[in-house]
């Protein structure tokens, strides 16, 4: 269970607890008026009422909580991400230097060019790494 769902949970808990007790204040008053304490009709409904508000209320903070939680929870898996890449890239560009490095000293090769396969196929997956990246940027701006 995620947390913002675990926080809607907690939302509708609440707000059940909070329309419980409205029912039994609500409950009592009409008790005690009817065994003869003059209780006015006005502070029954002003109980049902703060009952009622305090539903809401609770199950609309709960809510936004939770809302706010799941946003925090995929930014940061989106961050994560991003990292991941930005680490996988790292890792293509040593081995790209290492590539060239063997071709022109150990292979005594004159020139490296990017038409040059190992080369060639290193800058593509880079490009292919920077899109993604980018894109995850992207979607991580418009949270």
């Amino acid at each position: 269970m995620t947390f913002s769902e675990r926080m809607k949970r907690f939302a509708s808990k609440i707000g059940d607890a909070t329309q419980d007790f409205a029912s039994k204040a609500g409950d009592t008053v009409q008790s005690v008026g009817e065994k003869g304490v003059s209780v006015s009709k006005e502070l029954l409904n002003t109980a049902q009422y703060l009952g009622t508000k305090g539903l809401q209320a609770s199950k609309e903070l709960v809510s936004k909580a939770g809302d706010k939680a799941q946003d925090i929870g995929e930014k940061g898996k989106l961050t994560l991400e991003i990292k991941k890449l930005e680490f996988k890239a790292q890792k293509l560009t040593a081995q790209l230097g290492a590539e060239v490095y063997t071709a022109l000293v150990e292979q005594k090769l004159a020139s490296v060019s990017l038409s040059t396969p190992v080369v060639k196929d290193i800058l593509y997956e880079l490009d292919a790494i920077q899109k993604e990246i980018d894109g995850k940027e992207g979607e991580l701006e418009k949270q």
